[in-house]
């Protein structure tokens, strides 16, 4: 491990961490992973035929990943501006511009598609109330007491919005007293979800363990920022024991809830993301590892929009194919249709959607290129 060469102060951000950005589209793809073995278990329930055994990895692992990865990069992009004036308020609109654009053209599209085709997508929208909460991005309890939104995947993102807001109010204080009331407030948040029964609803949703997960991400962007970094045997050790965490805990504990289920999928996150960040960095000469991180920038869409791609695969599927091949099939069918979907959102969609937001959200402002384009680079979902 090397140690900071002046502790107590952040060191300057100076490239893109091609690794982190290879674990966000790992996250994205284990979460594809996930429904789509789902999927094939209800094609093989139909058509009475052998499912793919693919149970035995907790692919909503992923989403751990996400969040331990987006406290991380908070961190590092934003740890310069505490206590400046006007930066909280510009962090909120960097995040509303990475986050919403997509995020409401996907429920809208799924709203439209619901009214059109409505066995297809088979979504449960109960009133006005529920469809407004997903937009403003509020916890709102479905009918069987599930909080979800319209577009079931956006719950990672209500808790996304809710970290960014309070993030923007430690922002307020300098960076020592801002973190330091941020880890605070996450910590005594839980505390009080675990010692009182709180009401179904946003701040019992809020108080959940898992939020935890999104404060070990900016534990690790702050010991990034502070100058630690760690040798190859370190990362490999961190990297190793993140895996066999991952492979041994989180498949019993990872849908449990509570406190052992967070240590259960947000340790092996955290060391995961520690490795990737702090560990030796490849060149971007390198093939394999250029692609990665462009499906790390692609992996938002590819959260979002695999739903509509692997689901009309699905029936396709029962119409076309049948019991004439494995179900395993139709897993890598899905994982090559989806990645294809989410690269061609990303390029035709999110990533001009986005810079035409930030283009006009610069104008009149100054500040330095090359900071900015770093931390465009290193914006995670």
């Amino acid at each position: 491990m090397t140690l900071p060469s002046a502790p107590g102060r952040l060191q300057p951000l100076r490239q893109p961490l091609l690794l982190v950005q290879g674990l966000r589209a790992l996250a994205a793809m284990l979460v594809l992973v996930g429904h789509s073995g789902h999927d094939a278990a209800t094609i093989a329930e139909r058509l009475g035929v052998q499912a793919p055994r693919i149970d035995g990895i907790d692919w909503g692992f992923g989403v751990h990943l996400f969040f331990v990865i987006s406290g991380f990069i908070m961190v590092l992009t934003a740890a310069d501006d505490f206590g400046r004036p006007g930066a909280a308020r510009t962090f909120l609109l960097r995040r509303i511009v990475r986050v919403v654009p997509l995020y409401w053209a996907v429920t809208t599209a799924l709203l439209a598609g619901t009214l059109v085709l409505p066995r297809l997508l088979n979504v449960s929208i109960e009133d006005w109330r529920s469809i407004l909460a997903s937009y403003l991005f509020i916890p709102y309890p479905r009918g069987n007491g599930e909080i979800r939104p319209v577009m079931a995947l956006g719950w990672t993102l209500n808790y996304e919005m809710f970290f960014y807001a309070v993030f923007a109010l430690a922002m307020l204080l300098p960076v020592r007293r801002g973190i330091a009331a941020l880890v605070g407030f996450f910590v005594g948040l839980v505390a009080l979800g675990q010692l009182v029964s709180l009401p179904a609803g946003a701040l019992g949703f809020w108080s959940s363990p898992i939020v935890l997960e999104f404060v070990l991400g900016v534990l690790v962007g702050l010991a990034y920022r502070r100058g630690w970094r760690l040798g190859l045997l370190g990362a490999g050790s961190c990297l190793l024991l993140g895996i066999s965490l991952a492979a041994t805990l989180t498949p019993g504990l990872g849908d449990a809830g509570g406190l052992g289920a967070t240590a259960a999928t947000g340790l092996p996150a955290s060391l995961l993301v520690l490795a990737a960040a702090l560990g030796p960095q490849p060149t971007g000469d390198n093939r394999l590892v250029r692609m990665l991180a462009f499906l790390g920038d692609a992996s938002y869409s590819l959260y979002l929009v695999h739903p509509f791609v692997i689901r009309p695969l699905r029936d396709l599927w029962i119409a076309v194919v049948g019991e004439r091949l494995p179900l395993a099939l139709y897993v890598v069918a899905c994982f090559a249709a989806a990645i294809a979907g989410a690269v061609l959102c990303y390029v035709l969609f999110e990533r001009p959607l986005t810079r035409f937001f930030r283009r006009h959200r610069s104008q009149g402002r100054t500040a330095p290129a090359a900071r900015l384009a770093q931390a465009d680079a290193s914006d995670a979902s």
